[in-house]
């Protein structure tokens, strides 16, 4: 049986191009990749939670000694870190189910 996108028997010109411009409008805009915004996310809110740790545990110094300080600062990091990583993985794949690249419909049986 014939493709009918390869023959054009019975259509005009601008009928083809009006369905060819048709199949273009199907296609998403932009096309993400899940994994690359979980990565993404994950590395940018990481960061952004490190950060937050840091100040965090700079702000909140005891009167104890550096090495407590350092600890202090050091364990804070580790968790605002986490803590971004976590958040930004979570965002990452929700927007890149709902922008995601699609799966091709298979036609035919």
């Amino acid at each position: 049986m014939p493709n009918t996108d390869e023959h054009m028997d019975n259509r005009s010109p601008e009928q083809a191009v009006e369905r060819s411009s048709s199949k273009q409008n199907d296609m998403p805009d932009r096309q993400i990749d899940p994994s690359e915004s979980v990565t993404l996310f994950a590395i940018a809110l990481g960061a952004i939670g490190g950060l937050v740790g840091l100040v965090a545990g700079i702000t909140l110094l005891s009167n104890s000694g550096l090495g407590a300080a350092v600890l202090n600062c050091l364990i804070a990091v580790l968790a605002g870190g986490s803590a971004g990583i976590v958040a930004g993985g979570t965002l990452g794949a929700a927007i890149g189910i709902t922008r995601g690249i699609r799966v091709p419909r298979q036609v035919g049986p």
